[in-house]
């Protein structure tokens, strides 16, 4: 042994020996979560697809219109299936559609069902079909099972869900009305729209609305339906007026029917076809029930004026406008335009009942109308002042008494109409009239006269002649005025004179008719001429004192009374020289 080796010995007996470190590792779970969840998926990919999924569909469209990866497939509004993929086809004619459906459906993809492509908007539904975005809509059909589709470019008509009764709304567009769109009544969902239609020989649109059984006897041969989807902004007689079906009909896109509470009408069929309304005016206008039509014609233009307008009496609705027409009359080759109007009797408290026909309704409301019309009621047309284009009817006592009558030998009766308007188009047609009748007046020919007229007094005035005249006049006045006033200084004795002559005369006549009674024959002569002889003196006298009155104020002519003044008194003068020369003549006559 060296050395070395006995130190080394030495040294490994004075240390320790070394010891190795040992670490234990914890275990975390946090490193299983993505097997598990890969595990998870895996199953519910199996769960899904294996017992829940019906498999993918193909369905080929002609424009994807807005179809995006993920878009619902919906079935009366549950969603069945899901848009997987979509492509085009190597053609770049069509657009694939690859569906996953649920299993639910597996048994409705046959050779029958049909596809297509609902579109936001409010013609899909109201604000509810902007939100709901586009979807895949399907209609389970008969057939061969089939994966491989061709879609439609229109939604079909789908089958009733249950029992119940259907119609047929007809209408120059569809507007909003789309399948699942709700059938309302009182406000009160009782139906759904079913789907719609075009009918290319009649060139209109169909809507087929489904009621269900509940509410099924509620269509009536009155009923009206109108679209009451969104806010109703309506112009009328009254101003302004808004309506509609509340917060809801702007989420949908509702159809609501009326029916009238008495005289509705027999039930109607399944397939009975209605005419779809704009408006609920409208449609309450052409209900018929206890409505009665009256008929009107306006000579002038009726602005404003359309179905659903409202008929006032006193300011209190009565009924509604149910049709405005425009006929050309060519018998007369002048246009008219017929008004016809509907009234609620019970607006009137004519009593009606579900014991009331008719007839006797039509009797006695008019007897009423034909009563107001004799005293003056007339239909006239209503203008807003606030807003002029907005039109109304009114049935107002604006006529004279017993000047017109309802006419009952047509149908509808006629009311007459007034001949202008109230309120502010009545008075617009009369500025109007007095307008035309200015434009009728020979203005320029007139003017034309009234030129000449002017250029010949100007001609007369300057002539030298007319002052002539003037200072002529001016003397004969003055020579007229010195004469009255002689006149009037004389006439006063002169008049007295002459009563007193004709006092005398009368005198004489009295004496002569009761002395001479037996020769009444001989004196008649003389009284005559003595009568005459005083009446002509009373006339002078008469003449005179008029004269003396109004001699200021007025011309008069001092020559013929002068003269019959003279005549007067020759006339005296003869008879009383006649009687001194032959005072016998009394008695004996007056000698031939």
């Amino acid at each position: 042994m060296s050395e070395y080796d006995h130190h080394d010995d030495e040294r490994r007996k004075q240390e320790p020996p070394p010891e190795a470190s040992v670490h234990t590792a914890k275990w975390n779970p946090w490193i299983w979560i993505v097997p598990v969840l890969a595990i998870f998926f895996v199953g519910y990919l199996i769960v899904r697809y294996g017992f829940f999924g019906g498999g993918d569909i193909t369905v080929r469209f002609a424009d994807a219109r807005g179809l995006d990866r993920y878009s619902p497939v919906r079935f009366r509004g549950a969603k069945v299936g899901t848009v997987q993929k979509i492509t085009i086809d190597d053609k770049l004619q069509q657009v694939v559609v690859r569906i996953s459906m649920d299993a639910v459906m597996d048994h409705a993809l046959n050779k029958g069902t049909r596809f297509w492509i609902v579109e936001p908007g409010l013609e899909g539904g109201g604000l509810g079909g902007i939100l709901g975005g586009t979807y895949v809509g399907i209609a389970p059909g008969e057939g061969e099972e089939t994966r491989e589709f061709v879609g439609q470019e229109y939604a079909p008509i789908v089958s009733a869900p249950e029992a119940g009764k259907t119609v047929i709304l007809e209408a120059v567009g569809v507007g909003a009305s789309i399948i699942g769109a709700p059938v309302q009544f009182q406000g009160i969902r009782v139906g759904t729209v079913l789907g719609t239609s075009y009918d290319e020989k009649r060139r209109i649109s169909e809507v087929h609305a489904f009621v269900v059984q509940r509410f099924a006897d509620h269509v009536r041969q009155s009923t009206r339906f109108w679209r009451s989807g969104g806010l109703n902004v309506s112009l009328s007689g009254g101003g302004v007026s808004v309506g509609g079906g509340g917060i809801a009909s702007l989420l949908s896109s509702p159809i609501s029917f009326y029916t009238p509470e008495v005289l509705p009408g027999a039930p109607v069929a399944n397939g009975t076809r209605f005419k779809l309304y704009e408006t609920e005016g409208a449609a309450i206008a052409a209900s018929d029930g206890p409505h009665l039509t009256y008929l009107m014609y306006f000579a002038g233009p009726i602005k404003g004026l359309t179905a659903g307008t409202p008929v006032q009496v006193k300011g209190v609705q009565v009924g509604r406008v149910r049709e405005v027409r425009l006929r050309y009359v060519p018998q007369t080759a002048s246009l008219e335009t017929p008004v016809t109007i509907e009234i609620d009797p019970r607006k009137l408290e004519i009593p009606v009942t579900d014991m009331t026909t008719r007839e006797e309704l039509r009797a006695q409301m008019n007897d009423a109308l034909g009563r107001l019309v004799v005293k003056g009621m007339r239909a006239t047309l209503q203008t807003s002042l606030v807003l002029p284009g907005a039109g109304g009817v009114a049935l107002e006592m604006v006529g004279a008494p017993n000047t017109a009558r309802l006419v009952t030998n047509s149908d509808p009766p006629i009311i007459p109409a007034a001949s202008g308007g109230s309120g502010i188009e009545g008075a617009l047609s009369a500025v109007n009239d007095v307008a035309a009748r200015i434009r009728n007046l020979p203005i320029e020919e007139i003017a034309s006269h009234l030129r000449s007229t002017a250029q010949r007094i100007d001609t007369l005035v300057n002539d030298p002649a007319v002052g002539e005249s003037v200072q002529r006049i001016n003397r004969s006045l003055a020579d007229v005025e010195k004469v009255t006033a002689t006149a009037r200084a004389n006439a006063g004795p002169i008049v007295k004179s002459l009563r007193n002559a004709a006092t005398s005369a009368e005198s004489a006549a009295k004496t002569i008719d009761a002395t001479a009674t037996t020769a009444s024959k001989s004196v008649e002569p003389i009284v005559a001429s003595l009568r005459n002889a005083a009446a002509s003196a009373e006339t002078a006298a008469s003449r005179a004192t008029q004269l003396l009155g109004s001699a200021p104020k007025q011309n008069y002519d001092l020559s013929e009374l002068i003269k019959e003044l003279t005549r007067a008194a020759e006339a005296v003068r003869a008879l009383a020289t006649y009687l001194e020369e032959n005072p016998d003549s009394l008695l004996k006559g007056r000698g031939k």
